[in-house]
């Protein structure tokens, strides 16, 4: 009867516990809802409020002249006070223009131009401040071939605007831009991209505090919030053009990817995906009306037509790197099967991509041991998050050696027996992490050192780390034997008098000089690559963010604060708690200056002009899975902090939520949609 009694009480707790999470959710929701709808009413409301003469879409008279630094005055002229003149004008100085007097308010401005190549005007514009000096500002709006209108962002007070055509990215075609019209709009919109991402902002803020209790025992659940909140406003606003790092190589590897065995695309959709003029970087919309304008063309021209038929293709694939496409591969071919606008499935499979990397990272931090708040801070950065939600399989990289160290680790400190299904995903994550760029297999190297007492018996111990060893010859030979055996006469196949045959051939013919400039450039490298902007605040054509700073100062915070113990259990099946061994942290970081050596020398060997000394084409997103192996081992070590757990876990959650938002504001929704 007691124990009756007892089960009902729990099950009325949990119900109530539970009804009064569905309450808070619900009330979560109306404040995103309503804090969204504020913020459109906020930003349209100076549009709303002018006067009648000013509202609207108006045509304005502009004329061709050549531009002269000396019209730009500065100040307060008419009362003798002027300021020093823009010394960056004097590169406009005597080139064509179009300028125009608005002497208003403008909000943006609407160019309708005939082009037979890619429009790219730099514009200067005059304008009133708020202390009623004249000031002058610029903008750079960089349009692709395709389109023939622009809408670019003004928002201030004009009292001439100087529209500058600029040398383009296609000088293979006559750079003929000619103006017929310009109009400044001055039109409330409703944005649904600012809407969704205030909506998601609050969203995802709202839950972390809301569920904070949860989430606070399952940090998995905050990173999973958090990814795909800011993942959604990420893949949706971003250009429908290639922003990320070779993403039009990325874009047509998925597209041949064809189930069928041949694939059809007209001129435009095969020009585009070829990375030919349609596609090219820094054209991207700098408005949310050019964003739709370019939407509804890229729709339009990559649908065949009678003056653009479809062609029929055979499908090809893209040799070992095949398999890190097969997820955006899988959602390709069901938008081509479904006949889905092009547009739409660009966007989707972004989407894909930013799934896949987010499902994949939650069930890392959900087998952690400890460090989950290091790998779902490290996970939620701008760029790991940009790569997520481009094409790309750096995605495919990062993800799966996460999750192949997150059950690494896991093995390494319990106390449990080793499952078959945890060896697999272990090695299997590993070992499709490193598919495409095999120069990070060799952190599976730890397995070999995985305890004897989590293995059944010592046959299972070692097959298990044979297995090991085998995958990590697997593995690396697609990399170090095609390089040794038969070394391309080629190497960056963009130009340059790059040859792997060469470039090894200068290695091997001064190994200790070859070795001091390895050290040395990694050493002069190792702050920006290590832990600075180009690792996790670098967006690839969008550019650099400016939280650098705060994003050094909270991994660091992170690392020597979070829990420093992981509980185990010894012969005597006592818990006790267990640091990191120093022989474990000193493989580690033996393995990790292995992989950057392999990095740096791989990117000499295909990227460098062979002889030099300097070493050209590493990137700090390659860094980005050496990141969290590192900190993870700094994290075991005496400082520890007094918060509660529950405000800790949700303070460094809201943090990188902040982080992550901020950057999306900053590069892409504040430049490109609004």
């Amino acid at each position: 009867m007691g124990i009756d009694v007892k089960k009902g009480d729990l099950a009325k707790h949990n119900a109530a516990a539970y009804k009064g999470y569905v309450i808070r959710i619900l009330i979560v929701a109306a404040i995103c809802i309503l804090s969204a709808f504020a913020v459109e009413l906020f930003c349209n409301i100076k549009l709303m409020r002018l006067p009648a003469d000013i509202k609207g879409v108006h045509d304005t008279e502009f004329t061709e002249k050549v531009f002269d630094v000396a019209a730009i005055v500065e100040g307060d002229p008419e009362n003798g006070l002027e300021y020093r003149p823009h010394e960056e004008y004097e590169a406009y100085q005597g080139m064509k223009c179009y300028y125009i007097e608005p002497d208003g308010y403008v909000n943006k401005l609407v160019i309708d131009y005939r082009n037979a190549s890619a429009a790219y005007f730099d514009i200067v514009v005059l304008c009133e401040n708020r202390f009623g000096y004249l000031e002058s500002w610029t903008t750079k709006d960089n349009n692709p071939i395709y389109i023939s209108e622009s809408t670019v962002n003004i928002d201030k007070n004009a009292k001439g605007i100087w529209i500058i055509p600029k040398e383009n990215n296609t000088p293979q075609y006559d750079n003929d831009v000619e103006l017929l019209n310009v109009a400044v709009k001055n039109t409330p919109v409703f944005n649904h991209f600012r809407f969704i991402f205030v909506f998601l902002l609050v969203l995802c803020a709202g839950l972390l505090v809301v569920l904070r209790d949860v989430i606070s025992a399952h940090l998995e659940y905050g990173f999973l919030i958090t990814g795909l909140c800011a993942g959604f406003i990420f893949c949706l606003a971003m250009p429908l053009s290639r922003v990320g790092w070779d993403e039009e190589t990325h874009l047509r590897s998925v597209y041949w990817l064809d189930i069928t065995g041949s694939y059809e695309y007209n001129c435009f959709l095969h020009n585009y995906i070829d990375g030919g003029a349609e596609n090219l970087p820094f054209e991207y919309s700098t408005s949310y009306e050019e964003y739709l304008h370019i939407f509804e063309r890229v729709n339009e021209l990559s649908t065949p037509g009678e003056t653009d038929p479809a062609t029929s293709h055979h499908w090809g694939t893209s040799g070992f790197a095949t398999f890190s496409y097969f997820f955006m591969a899988i959602t390709c071919n069901i938008c081509k099967l479904a006949g889905l606008p092009f547009a739409y499935t660009y966007i989707l499979l972004r989407m894909t991509n930013m799934l896949m990397y987010v499902i994949v990272v939650f069930f890392a931090v959900r087998k952690l041991p400890k460090g989950k708040l290091i790998m779902s801070a490290i996970a939620l950065m701008p760029t790991p998050m940009y790569l997520a939600c481009t094409i790309s399989y750096d995605t495919v990289v990062t993800g799966f050696l996460f999750l192949g160290m997150a059950y690494l680790f896991y093995l390494m400190f319990t106390d449990k027996k080793l499952t078959w299904w945890e060896y697999l995903v272990f090695i299997g994550g590993m070992a499709y992490g490193s598919s495409r760029k095999s120069i990070y297999i060799p952190l599976i190297l730890l397995g070999v050192f995985l305890p004897h007492r989590i293995f059944k018996d010592k046959k299972q111990e070692r097959i298990m780390k044979t297995g090991v060893i085998v995958i990590l010859l697997l593995i690396l030979s697609t990399f170090v034997l095609p390089a040794i055996i038969s070394p391309s006469t080629e190497g960056d196949l963009r130009g340059g008098t790059t040859s792997h045959a060469g470039q090894l051939g200068s290695v091997f013919s001064n190994p200790v000089g070859y070795a001091a400039l390895l050290l040395s450039t990694m050493w002069q490298h190792l702050w920006d690559f290590g832990i600075g902007t180009p690792t996790l605040d670098f967006m690839a054509y969008l550019g650099a963010g400016s939280l650098t700073y705060v994003i050094v100062i909270y991994l660091v915070t992170i690392t020597i604060t979070s829990e420093n113990t992981v509980y185990v259990q010894n012969d005597k099946k006592k818990w006790v708690a267990e640091n990191m061994p120093v022989w474990l942290k000193a493989l580690i970081y033996f393995l990790v200056f292995g992989v950057m050596c392999l990095i740096w020398t791989s990117m000499y060997i295909s990227y460098t002009e062979v002889g030099k000394t300097a070493m050209a084409g590493v990137q700090g997103r390659y860094y980005i899975p050496l990141l969290f192996p590192v900190l993870f081992t700094l994290s075991f070590n005496r400082v520890n902090s007094n918060w509660n757990k529950v405000r800790y876990n949700v303070t460094c959650l809201l943090i990188s939520t902040f982080i992550i938002f901020y950057s999306i504001w900053e590069i892409l929704i504040r430049q490109c949609s609004l």
